[in-house]
């Protein structure tokens, strides 16, 4: 079984995180009353070493290696997919984008109070349902999740609680406020048969060429 996107199948799931993710960020733009710019994803899937090691070498981690991390659990209607997603940000950058979306932009980012983790959790919540009700629709099923829950963590501890799957689907998204620029990853992490179906629905709604690596 393969866990490697081609060129037209990462492009077309950059294309669906893409209209996603333009829609979470119109949501989230009213929320800290600011105009959110969200790059194009980068998809890819990597072993959990390699995505830990990238989250290592980020620029920001040189200084605080700590990330927010946003997770929820979900499963298709039809219990063909389950994934666990994870949203994360340099903590920083993600206590600076609480600040913003409580309006309080002058309080030190050591003493936001005990609400970040629940804006944290509403801006995971805004963008991974986004994310999964577009995938839900390419895929013709329902999406069904959990609601959020949000840590703090350091990339080396970050799948200490997670099952044992060895390949993590990743987007690589760029959040641009007027003020900063935040580079976020939103994380799938599903067994190689969830993996599987995922590539094959993929190439169905595009019209890419099947093969017969994927059942």
């Amino acid at each position: 079984m393969r866990t490697q996107l081609s060129e037209l199948e990462r492009d077309a799931l950059a294309e669906a995180f893409n209209l996603a993710l333009g829609e979470a960020a119109a949501s989230f733009a009213d929320i800290v009353n600011e105009e959110i710019h969200v790059t194009v994803p980068e998809v890819e899937i990597l072993t959990r070493k390699e995505l830990v090691q990238r989250l290592v070498d980020l620029p920001s981690a040189q200084d605080n290696p700590t990330l927010c991390s946003i997770s929820q659990t979900f499963h298709s209607a039809d219990a063909h997919l389950a994934t666990e997603t994870l949203l994360l940000f340099p903590e920083r950058g993600g206590l600076d984008i609480v600040r913003r979306m409580l309006g309080d932009t002058s309080t030190p980012l050591e003493h936001v109070s005990e609400l970040e983790q629940d804006a944290l959790g509403e801006i995971g919540n805004i963008i991974m349902n986004s994310c999964m009700s577009s995938l839900a629709n390419i895929f013709s099923t329902e999406m069904i999740g959990t609601l959020p829950g949000v840590e703090r963590v350091t990339p080396q501890d970050l799948f200490r609680h997670h099952g044992q799957s060895d390949v993590v689907l990743v987007a690589r998204i760029g959040m641009s406020l007027s003020s900063q620029n935040v580079t976020g990853y939103v994380l799938f992490l599903m067994d190689l048969p969830s993996l599987a179906n995922v590539i094959k629905l993929i190439q169905r709604f595009f019209d890419l060429p099947e093969d017969d690596e994927t059942p």
